[in-house]
């Protein structure tokens, strides 16, 4: 149960975004995105993982409890870091949320597989990560734009 790599990541991951919410500030509509990615990471996670059985979070005896902790903590806190440096101008979005799913996707390949943080079991990283890393991006850009929309920007 203690798979010092994925509590590794974890730990920094969490590192990462407390030092970003005491340089940025954590606003109402930040901890509305790190709901709704939350919600978005378990919903996709249940089919996908538990479902399907095409991934894992951690080692095999114990997928549900790490699955549990990213889906509650990494995968909101990504979406969250993902929010907080979002450029200003439509054009400079779309290259954002482009030059986030290659890294996104490249992290999987370099660092996620080979460490043993993910497991994969006929998931293709290629090609299914590119796509749910895209469409989770735009599904919280699009979220975030209808939090401006109805709480403005003061907060």
């Amino acid at each position: 149960m203690w798979d010092i790599r994925f509590w590794l990541f974890f730990a920094v991951v969490v590192l990462m975004t407390g030092l970003i919410i005491a340089v940025k500030k954590l606003r109402f509509i930040d901890v509305q995105i790190i709901i709704m990615a939350a919600a978005l990471a378990l919903a996709c996670d249940m089919l996908l993982c538990k479902q399907f059985g095409l991934y894992n979070w951690g080692r095999d005896e114990y997928r549900g409890w790490y699955s549990f902790w990213a889906n509650l903590f990494i995968v909101p806190a990504w979406g969250f870091i993902f929010i907080k440096f979002l450029p200003k101008t439509i054009k400079r979005v779309i290259a954002y949320i482009f030059a986030w799913t290659a890294l996104s996707t490249l992290f999987e390949l370099f660092i996620a597989r080979p460490l043993g943080i993910v497991f994969y079991h006929g998931w293709n990283i290629a090609l299914y990560s590119t796509i749910g890393y895209f469409l989770f991006l735009i599904c919280i850009y699009a979220y975030y734009r209808v939090m401006l929309r109805q709480y403005g920007r003061l907060q």
